[in-house]
């Protein structure tokens, strides 16, 4: 049995820009999509992580905001906070959002102050970008 090079020219797919012969830009985006989305799995709990990749999947311009959230937490909360995501959903008003639940240690004063700090420093500037799809809260640990 003979191989024509001209069948294996056809059954196969180069593309050059991805250095691949069989990932498609399309499958690259999607697998870039995931892996981004695993990379936050590691940075926040997910606490109901189906719905919430989902969700990032739907409405992926919020995952770069969320390593942007990420990093201005941990600089103005400091190490000695837990980073949370809950997806919440409320099916009769036709709403669905994604919560940074910012879980501190520090006395209720204190914490309001930081949560005030990262809302006018961070928060407010990107509100526009969010659709009313990601918000942040802080609660005691």
């Amino acid at each position: 049995m003979q191989f024509s090079s001209q069948y294996i020219q056809i059954s196969t797919n180069y593309y050059p820009l991805y250095g691949s012969f069989v990932n498609p830009p399309e499958t690259s985006i999607f697998f870039d999509k995931q892996n981004k989305i695993t990379r936050l799995e590691n940075l926040y709990y997910f606490h109901n992580p189906d719905e919430i990749k989902r969700f990032l999947l739907t409405h992926d311009y919020l995952i770069e905001h969320l390593f942007e959230a990420y990093d201005q937490i941990r600089r103005i909360f400091g190490e000695n906070v837990e980073i949370h995501l809950e997806y919440t959903i409320d099916p009769e008003e036709d709403w669905d959002e994604l919560f940074i639940v910012i879980k501190s240690p520090y006395p209720a004063e204190k914490a309001v102050e930081l949560e005030r700090k990262l809302f006018d420093e961070w928060f407010v500037h990107i509100m526009d970008k969010l659709n009313n799809k990601l918000n942040f809260i802080e609660e005691p640990l």
